[in-house]
């Protein structure tokens, strides 16, 4: 082979072992650099000493993970200083870059960015290729040192000079995604990081995985966050990947901690620390912080042995300069010296919990909180960190347009409403404990006012998902099963984009109404606390009282029961056994009433504001309520804000869905009753544009509620579903939205009593009013009570008095009235 030959397939060797490296195909790597080197051996000149060392800097990545540290950096300071000698300043800036690059990887960030810095002072004569992976190394250590904008200003270079190298610009791309998170940006972190997901690049996406996961987990989506990190773990552990695999499963340690599953985060990271695959100091730290803040939750009485080891970790993250570690187990040990009657108090304390304060990310905040929350010694001081804390919650809502994230962000807070709520209802004051609860259900439900711009790519995917559910309703099981997977895969890409919707901007919060302003109506707010459910009861010429009812896990035990009685009456044939069901069913309310609802004025209108699993409840069926004006609301101040009173007479649209038999006759007894009502087009694209242009939209249809994803709750109607998550892209301008569809009225809890449905998401979305039954409800009933109810609301009536009367039989109960109460001047 001629010398030029050998050089080639030298160069060929060394780039088959770097991209082996960058795969994390470390055995592969060892191979192509001892094939290179033996290629090597009998050549000499220049080049030859320039791949030598090129070579030699790339075998370091083998020498960290088989020698450690130290001995990979010795190597690397060896070819530097021969670069230095041979006067080759861009070998001496890949030198630096490949040390910033391992002491990143091992924790050293602020090493790695001095030896980044340094790269960039003699890079004057790389080639493109190597700056752009300088810049993105830089921006990714920068990013990690804290040093946010100069890290920005690292990767939008490197995204810009990537060219024709579309694996850089993928990794700048994810990078600035990443800075984003860091600054608190989340929408427009998962926005970056899903245009770098899109891009066509031949590129290990383990790593950007957990970046990701890490986002998601901060928004509160720890399902999906999970998800990521199983995936990862598994190429992870494939590719020998030790590093990189020990930040995935300390993640999915903290994953098990959001969730409320404590012992497994123990467990988890018992096992990670014995087995060793921890990486390193700075991991063992992670861990240990984790461990701790999920024994904390475990043993909530005092326990000296646990503030032992909160004080031990502070001091060993303080010695290793690990900030963050070491302010987190501040606010550990804070938290569980107060169980102990023995507060940390003192200047260091303090500084480090106010700076956690004015973190970007809402989890380190919320952490914060919660120590400076068991410090407070009376009641003032508490109530001014909850009302800093729902201000803080609410503002990081409005930078959000996705319901799903904005739902999703409670469970950082919910330990915070805990405490809050808890502390107010030990105090016994019923109107103190109304308020706390109604400061974090005002904090969490403000509504969207703006819709994001079209999106026509978006557009295309609700119709290949309406098709690919037409599809699967009348296929073979294999091919249903086959479009069941396509159409999970674009209900995923749907809610990736969603995420990505932003905006600026604090929505301003309401208070509290005044007594005067509740009017005749008796308001029932249930507080569903840790282990008992209290109602605060605010009724006409009475004191408002605090009321246990009951423990929370009969109520829970109750409620199913109930539910699954009403849902069975609802589809058992008439006859003997429908009898049966229908006795069980009134057996079930009438206990779950004697345990739930307690004396109220026997006249006037009820609201109420269910709390936790009852939302799940169809009031009206209690045999108390069965005649009573009953309104659901997510909150009293919500409630009263959106009462509506129309001067006008209202415009009417009716529509109908496919496979009710009862469907057009409906439709026609509602058309009757107004005015001057009429029928639009039962298809997804009608019932969107009557949402835009109508007063009162009632639609006819089979629902569906989706436990497992609930924003893809859905109406069925000719051409295919209209789901929840497409309300968030429609302007609406109804003011009371009618759904005679079975279960429409259901939604999925998250944290913080955050429902997901479609009921929630039209009034998330700023209806006042929504009607939808919780159970089914057979034909022949729903098609006579929303005549009736109809009939009544053009007669002026009020909403929720107009559906109470219109309501004749038990199951038509199951209609409920959600939001604000809403009127109609008189038609006729």
């Amino acid at each position: 082979m001629s010398q030029v030959g050998s050089v080639e397939a030298v160069e060929a060797a060394y780039q088959d072992a770097r991209n082996a490296v960058a795969h994390y195909r470390l055995p592969e790597a060892r191979h192509h650099l001892a094939t290179a080197r033996s290629l090597l051996r009998d050549l000499e000149g220049p080049l030859c000493f320039e791949l030598e060392l090129r070579i030699r800097l790339t075998e370091s990545w083998l020498t960290c993970d088989d020698l450690g540290l130290g001995a990979a950096l010795d190597q690397v300071s060896s070819a530097r200083l021969e670069a230095e000698e041979a006067g080759r300043d861009d070998l001496r800036s890949l030198a630096h870059i490949q040390a910033g690059v391992l002491n990143a990887r091992t924790g050293h960030v602020r090493e790695a960015l001095a030896e980044l810095r340094a790269a960039v002072r003699v890079s004057g004569s790389l080639p493109v290729e190597d700056k752009v992976r300088l810049l993105i190394n830089k921006g990714a250590i920068g990013s990690q040192a804290g040093e946010l904008a100069e890290a920005a200003a690292d990767l939008r270079s490197a995204a810009v000079m990537a060219g024709k190298h579309p694996h850089y610009a993928f990794m700048a791309t994810h990078n600035l995604g990443f800075v984003e998170y860091l600054r608190g940006d989340l929408p427009e972190a998962l926005r970056w990081m899903a245009e770098a997901d899109a891009l066509e690049a031949d590129v290990d996406r383990s790593v950007s995985r957990l970046d990701r996961a890490r986002v998601l987990m901060e928004v509160g989506l720890v399902d999906d966050a999970d998800e990521l990190l199983t995936q990862a773990a598994g190429v992870m552990r494939a590719a020998h990947m030790s590093e990189e695999l020990a930040d995935v499963l300390l993640e999915q340690a903290r994953c098990a901690l959001l969730r409320g599953r404590n012992t497994d985060a123990v467990s988890m990271v018992g096992e990670m620390l014995a087995t060793g695959e921890h990486g390193g100091h700075h991991r063992d730290l992670e861990a240990k912080a984790i461990r701790l803040e999920a024994l904390a939750a475990l043993a909530p009485l005092a326990d000296s042995a646990l503030e032992s080891e909160a004080a031990a970790l502070v001091r060993a993250a303080e010695a290793l300069g690990r900030q963050q570690i070491a302010d987190r187990a501040t606010a550990l040990w804070v938290i569980l010296s107060n169980r102990g009657r023995r507060a940390v108090v003192g200047a260091e304390a303090d500084r480090r919990l106010r700076r956690m304060r004015s973190s970007p990310h809402l989890a380190t905040r919320a952490l914060a909180i919660r120590a400076q929350f068991s410090l407070a010694a009376t009641r003032a001081t508490r109530e001014r960190l909850a009302r800093a804390a729902a201000a803080d919650v609410a503002a990081a809502r409005a930078g959000m347009l996705s319901l799903d994230l904005r739902t999703a962000l409670a469970i950082h807070i919910a330990p915070v409403i805990e405490l809050d709520v808890a502390h107010a209802v030990a105090g016994g004051n019923a109107w103190l404990a109304l308020a706390a609860s109604e400061r974090w259900r005002t904090a969490l439900g403000g509504v969207v006012s703006v819709s994001p711009p079209a999106d026509p790519a978006v557009a295309a995917l609700w119709s290949t998902l309406r098709q690919l559910h037409e599809e699967q309703r009348d296929a073979a099981p294999e091919e249903a099963g086959r479009l069941g997977s396509e159409a999970g895969r674009i209900e995923h890409q749907l809610r990736e984009r969603s995420w990505t919707a932003g905006k600026k901007g604090v929505m301003a919060g309401r208070p509290l109404p005044t007594r005067e302003e509740f009017g005749r109506a008796t308001v029932l707010s249930y507080l569903w606390m840790a282990e008992r459910v209290f109602v605060v009861v605010v009724a006409p010429g009475r004191k408002v009282e605090l009321v246990h009812v009951a423990q929370r896990r009969a109520a829970a035990e109750m409620l199913a029961r109930a539910t699954a009685d009403a849902g069975a009456a609802a589809r058992v044939p008439h006859g003997p056994l429908a009898a049966s069901v229908l006795s069980s069913l009134e057996h079930s309310l009438a206990l779950l009433e004697q345990m739930m609802l307690p004396p109220i004025p026997e006249e006037g209108p009820v609201v109420i504001v269910p709390g936790g699993a009852l939302a799940h409840l169809p009031w009206g069926m209690l045999p108390r309520l069965r005649k009573r004006s009953v309104t659901v609301s997510r909150s009293v101040t919500a409630w009263h804000a959106g009462n509506t009173l129309l001067t006008d007479p209202p415009t009417v649209a009716v529509a109908v869905g496919p496979g009710l038999a009862l469907g057009q006759s409906e439709a026609d007894l509602v058309i009757s009753g107004w005015v001057d009502a009429h029928q639009v087009p039962g298809e997804s694209a009608g019932v969107a544009a009557a949402l835009t242009r109508h007063d009162v939209l009632h639609v006819a249809a089979h629902g569906e509620h989706r436990a497992d994803n609930p924003l893809f709750s859905s109406l069925r109607l000719h051409g295919g579903a209209l789901f929840a998550h497409e309300l968030e892209r429609v302007p609406l301008a109804a003011s009371l939205v009618v759904l005679s569809a079975c279960s429409a009225g259901r939604a999925q809890l998250r944290p913080g009593d955050e429902a997901l449905g479609l009921t929630s998401s039209l009034l998330a979305m700023g209806v006042s009013a929504v009607v939808a039954p919780l159970t089914d409800v057979p034909d022949d009933v729903a098609c006579a009570t929303m005549g009736e109810f109809h009939r009544r609301l053009a007669a002026g009536e009020d909403g929720p008095a107009a559906l109470a009367a219109a309501s004749r039989s038990l199951l038509s109960r199951s209609f409920t009235w959600f939001g604000s109460n809403w009127k109609a001047m008189r038609t006729h």
